[in-house]
C-alpha cells in the first residue's frame, strides 16, 4: 500500500470565472441599493423513476458550478414518476403540480429559467425547456441588468420549529407594471433516496427539493413599488415533523426568494441558508470522477469534491484501488464551502501501466474524521501509441470559442503547450504540432469554462497520417486522451502464433449519439468461438453474441443502441482464456 500526501489550494471554476455576482455584497448591509445582474432561477421538473434526471440535476449542478450566488434552482417532483414505491422517499409537495401545469407540463427532465419563453427554445406560448438547453437559456440573460434586487436571511427555532424568513426588495428604476409578486420557497438540500439512471439505488443525493412556500402558491402581491426605496416583507411557517414520509433536515434548508411581473416572468431572486446556533452536519463529502477518462495517464487523478458538511472542507482522503495497486491519497489546505464543488488532483504517483485497469475510489475521511462513502468501479485503458514522427491536434470550437481552453502536458503534469480562449461568434479550428519523446508520455486535455460541453471536438492524427483518437463532441468537464511513442518491443518483432499477439475490441465511434449504430472489430483473436458481451455499470448484460474466428478473417458485430440510456458500458471479448475490454460511452 502506498500512501501520498499532497498540500494542495485548489481554486474552483467559480473564482476564476470573472463572472460578477449580485448577492455576495449584500450579505452585510442587506439589499443592493445599485443595479445589479440579475440571477437566474432553475425550476427543474423531476422524479424519482426518470432514467434521463440524472442528466438534468448535472446539468442544473454545472450552471451553480459556473454562476455560483447568482445560480438557484428548485427541484420540483411532480408527476407520475415522481411517484414512491413502498417505502422510496416521497419528495413531492403540493405546489408543485400547479407550476409544472403553468409552464407546460411537457415531460421529464424539463424545466423553467425565470419563466421565460425562449425563442426557438420553448414550445409555443410555453416556458418549458428541456434539460439540454437549459445552459443555452442561461447565457442569453446572465448578462441582464435586474429590474428589482433582493436580499434574504432566515432563522431557524428548533424548540417551537418556527422558520422565519425576512426578504428586502429594493427597485433602483422606476417601474410602470401594473402588478408584482414576491415569491418565498423553502428547499431541502441532500435527501438521501431512490433515482433511477443515477447508478446509487437508494442512495441517491437528491438537491434543491422543494419543501414549502412561505407565501401562497403564486406568491404575495406587491402594490406598484417607487423607485430607490426598500420594501420589506416577513414571513413564518411551521417546520412539521414530517415532509410526506421523511424527517427535515433544518440544517440542510434554504430560502429562496423571487420577485415576478404581471406576466408571471421572474424579473430576480435570492437564497439564503436558514441560521440557528444548532446547525451542524459532520464533515462529509461526495465526489464524482468525469475527469477520468480512457486513456489516462497523469501521476494525479481530478475527482470533484462536494462539501455535505456546514464546516468548510479542508482535507479529505480517499482509498484508490488502481489495478492491483492501493493508494491513500490526502489532499489538505482546501477551503470548499458547505454544499459547493470543487476539482481536486490527488497524486497517485507512477502507477504501473496495463492494458485495461479497473479503479476503484471511495472516501475514508474529511477535515480529518472518519467518512466512508460508496465506491465509485470503472475501467480505464493504457494511452495510445502513436507512431515516430510529429502529432497533429486538430481542434474545432464552437460560437463560444471564449469558454475553451487546452493544454498539452507531461505524465507529471507540467504544461508543454496551452492555447486557448477563442474569439466568440464563429466556428474556429486550430493545429497543434507537438514531436513526442520515445517513452515519454502525455495528456492532451480540453477545457470548457461554461461546463456546457462544445461540438466539433478533436482528432488526434499520428505521423503516418492514423486518426488514433477522435470526438465530435467535448462534454461538460472538458475531455483529457493520453498518447506514447512507446519503445521498441523486441519480442512483438518476432513471428509469434496468433493467439499470443495483442487482443483488441475496436470501436468505430466513442461517444455514439444515443439511437445510432457502432460497429464493435475484434483483432487478434485466435481460432474459435468469441463470446462477445455489453454490459451496463451495475454488470448486467445488456446485448449478447457469439461470433467464430477464422485466422486471417476480421469480426465484425453492429450494436444498435437505441434502446441503451445514455450512460457508459464495457464491452467485452471472450475467446477461450483470452480476454479483451473496451468502454463505451452513450450520449
Amino acid at each position: 500500500m502506498r500512501k501520498l500526501r499532497l498540500n494542495h489550494l485548489v481554486l474552483s471554476l467559480f473564482s476564476i470565472c470573472c463572472i460578477p455576482l449580485s448577492g455576495r455584497a449584500q450579505e452585510e448591509t442587506g439589499v443592493a441599493r445599485t443595479p445589479q445582474l440579475r440571477n437566474i432561477l432553475l425550476e427543474e421538473f423531476t422524479g424519482l423513476h426518470c432514467s434521463y434526471c440524472p442528466s438534468g440535476h448535472a446539468n442544473a449542478q454545472a450552471l451553480h458550478n459556473v454562476l455560483g450566488h447568482r445560480m438557484q434552482t428548485i427541484a420540483v417532483h411532480v408527476g407520475s414518476l415522481a411517484v414512491p414505491s413502498g417505502n422510496e422517499v416521497d419528495l413531492r409537495s403540493s405546489y408543485g403540480e400547479a407550476w409544472y401545469q403553468r409552464q407546460g407540463g411537457s415531460g421529464m427532465p424539463s424545466g423553467a429559467v425565470n419563466r421565460y419563453h425562449f425563442e426557438g427554445l420553448c414550445p409555443e406560448n410555453e416556458y418549458s425547456l428541456s434539460w439540454s438547453y437549459w445552459q443555452t437559456a442561461a447565457r442569453r440573460v446572465m448578462h441582464d441588468t435586474a429590474v428589482a434586487n433582493l436580499y434574504a436571511e432566515s432563522s431557524y427555532d428548533t424548540v417551537s420549529r418556527q422558520l422565519s424568513a425576512r426578504v428586502e426588495l429594493y427597485f433602483p428604476i422606476q417601474v410602470t407594471d401594473s402588478l408584482y409578486t414576491l415569491t418565498v420557497a423553502l428547499t431541502e438540500n441532500y435527501i438521501r433516496g431512490t433515482q433511477t439512471g443515477g447508478n446509487a439505488g437508494d442512495q441517491y443525493l437528491h438537491k434543491h427539493v422543494l419543501r414549502d412556500l412561505f407565501t401562497d402558491t403564486w406568491g404575495d402581491t406587491l402594490k406598484r413599488p417607487d423607485a430607490q426605496t426598500v420594501i420589506e416583507k416577513s414571513y413564518t411557517l411551521e417546520v412539521p415533523a414530517q415532509y410526506n414520509n421523511r424527517a427535515p433536515v433544518p440544517a440542510n434548508f434554504e430560502v429562496i426568494a423571487f420577485v415576478s411581473n404581471s406576466q408571471g416572468e421572474i424579473l430576480n431572486s435570492t437564497a439564503c441558508p436558514v441560521a440557528f446556533e444548532e446547525r451542524y452536519i459532520a464533515p462529509s463529502a461526495n465526489i464524482s470522477v468525469p475527469g477520468l477518462s480512457r486513456y489516462f495517464s497523469r501521476t494525479s487523478i481530478p475527482v470533484r469534491v462536494e462539501n455535505l458538511g456546514t464546516d468548510t472542507l479542508r482535507s479529505i482522503c480517499l482509498n484508490v484501488s488502481w489495478g492491483d495497486t492501493v493508494y491513500q491519497p490526502t489532499v489538505e489546505n482546501l477551503a470548499i464551502p458547505y454544499g459547493q464543488e470543487q476539482e481536486v488532483w490527488f497524486p497517485l504517483g507512477e502507477y504501473p501501466f496495463e492494458k485495461v485497469v479497473k479503479y476503484r475510489i471511495n472516501v475514508l475521511s474529511v477535515n480529518d474524521e472518519p467518512y466512508e462513502t460508496r465506491a465509485i468501479n470503472d475501467y480505464i485503458s493504457e494511452p495510445l501509441t502513436v507512431a515516430e514522427g510529429p502529432v497533429q491536434i486538430k481542434l474545432t470550437t464552437d460560437e463560444f470559442g471564449s469558454d475553451i481552453t487546452w493544454t498539452l502536458r507531461n505524465r507529471a503534469g507540467e504544461v508543454l503547450l496551452s492555447g486557448g480562449p477563442y474569439e466568440d461568434g464563429e466556428i474556429q479550428e486550430d493545429v497543434i504540432e507537438w514531436e513526442p519523446v520515445q517513452g515519454e508520455v502525455y495528456s492532451f486535455e480540453v477545457e470548457d469554462a461554461f461546463l456546457d460541453g462544445f461540438s466539433g471536438g478533436y482528432a488526434l492524427v499520428d505521423a503516418e497520417g492514423n486518426t488514433v483518437a477522435s470526438s465530435s463532441y467535448v462534454s461538460r468537464y472538458g475531455d483529457k486522451v493520453s498518447f506514447v511513442f512507446p519503445f521498441s518491443d523486441v519480442a512483438n518483432e518476432t513471428s509469434e502464433p496468433i493467439e499470443n499477439q495483442e487482443v483488441r475490441i475496436r470501436l468505430s465511434s466513442n461517444p455514439v449519439s444515443a439511437g445510432s449504430d457502432v460497429t464493435l472489430s475484434l483483432e487478434g483473436f485466435g481460432e474459435g468461438p468469441v463470446q462477445l458481451s455489453v454490459f451496463d455499470l451495475t454488470g448486467s448484460v445488456i446485448a449478447q453474441q457469439q461470433l467464430m474466428a477464422h485466422e486471417g478473417t476480421a469480426l465484425r458485430w453492429t450494436l444498435e443502441t437505441g434502446a441503451m440510456p445514455a450512460g457508459f458500458y464495457f464491452v467485452q471479448a471472450v475467446n477461450g482464456s483470452t480476454s479483451a475490454v473496451s468502454k463505451l460511452l452513450v450520449r
